[in-house]
């Protein structure tokens, strides 16, 4: 039986390639037992990486990720293109036989540090009119997507291969294989990529091998960061049935909730202050008394229980004539 109560936290999951983010959360429920699970951001099914899972009130605070930083190490595939924007699609065009040169493809990756706007792959879950442009796609209906700005922090040359042969980069099982023979040969970039927020990186193959000339297309993608949760840290599907088919508790997995509040943004909270924001009633503290992030208005102020595990959110505001500062619940997790 999956029950509505258990642990809260965040369970960093190395999500596997071939299967959805949801899948990773139905599996969990089954082995966990509990059915308040939720994650932070979508991976498409071919990628693999950081996939943060939470439990009960965790789920709370995924509204803050969007903030958080996130690291891709990606696959660039230059010489063609297809209907998803990756290698699992079908095959919409190929590109030259003359491969970018270094020099060019780091000229154009340049111009995609910072802010940009990106039109979304057709086949994704971003909605329009209440329905996902997936579903447009597969019933053949073409609507047009609004760009998203999203921020690029910055990207990173891994390595750099020409003359790739298309059987190389073609699994034998794809939609591709059959067109393998028809395709030119191929280059290979491998990028890591820091950025805010949720970057469409079918998007940036697609767009960065337009702008060389040619046509791109995603291949392997891993997330290996978001926010605080580093791959490294992150427990395969295996891990935690082992874990829980050793008869272990499944709360040892998680992380607490204050895993995700930067030591140098958090305050400790007495058990008079926690009484009142729980009532959703404001605290003030003096200014050279908070942390050194809480400089304006709207900041975030982590507030700290006497176990040390996040217990609210709390919102910079007023400053009073005595110079204390007022800090508001926007978040009470306790």
């Amino acid at each position: 039986m999956i029950t509505s109560n258990g642990p809260s936290g965040f369970l960093p999951v190395d999500k596997p390639a071939g299967i959805t983010s949801f899948d990773v959360i139905r599996e969990l429920r089954r082995q966990l037992k509990i059915k308040k699970l939720g994650h932070s951001g979508v991976l498409d099914k071919p990628a693999t990486g950081v996939l943060v899972v939470g439990a009960n009130r965790a789920t709370r605070l995924f509204e803050l990720f969007n903030g958080f930083e996130k690291g891709y190490t990606a696959e660039i595939w230059f010489g063609l293109s297809t209907n998803t924007d990756d290698l699992s699609g079908e095959l919409t065009a190929t590109g030259e036989s003359n491969a970018p040169t270094q020099a060019d493809v780091e000229r154009v990756l340049a111009e995609y540090t910072g802010t940009i706007d990106q039109i979304p792959p057709a086949f994704s879950l971003t909605k329009i009119g209440g329905k996902e442009l997936y579903r447009y796609a597969l019933e053949g209906e073409e609507v047009e997507a609004q760009p998203k700005r999203v921020t690029v922090l910055s990207t990173e040359v891994l390595d750099y291969d020409t003359d790739i042969a298309p059987a190389d980069a073609i699994a034998a099982d794809s939609k591709l294989a059959e067109d393998a023979g028809n395709l030119p040969r191929l280059s290979r970039l491998r990028i890591n990529i820091r950025c805010v927020g949720g970057v469409y990186v079918r998007s940036l193959a697609r767009d960065i091998g337009a702008d060389l000339g040619t046509c791109g297309a995603l291949g392997r993608l891993v997330r290996t960061q978001v926010g605080p949760f580093a791959l490294a840290d992150a427990l395969s599907l295996s891990d935690v049935a082992m874990h829980v088919g050793t008869g272990r508790e499944p709360a040892e997995l998680f992380l607490p909730l204050g895993a995700i509040a930067p030591e140098e943004s958090q305050i400790r909270l007495d058990p008079t202050q926690l009484s009142m924001v729980r009532n959703g009633r404001s605290i003030r503290r003096f200014k050279h008394h908070l942390p050194p992030t809480a400089e304006k208005g709207g900041d975030l102020v982590y507030g700290m229980d006497p176990g040390n595990d996040l217990a609210v959110i709390l919102t910079v505001g007023d400053v009073n004539q005595h110079g204390l500062v007022e800090l508001k619940p926007a978040k009470v997790l306790t």
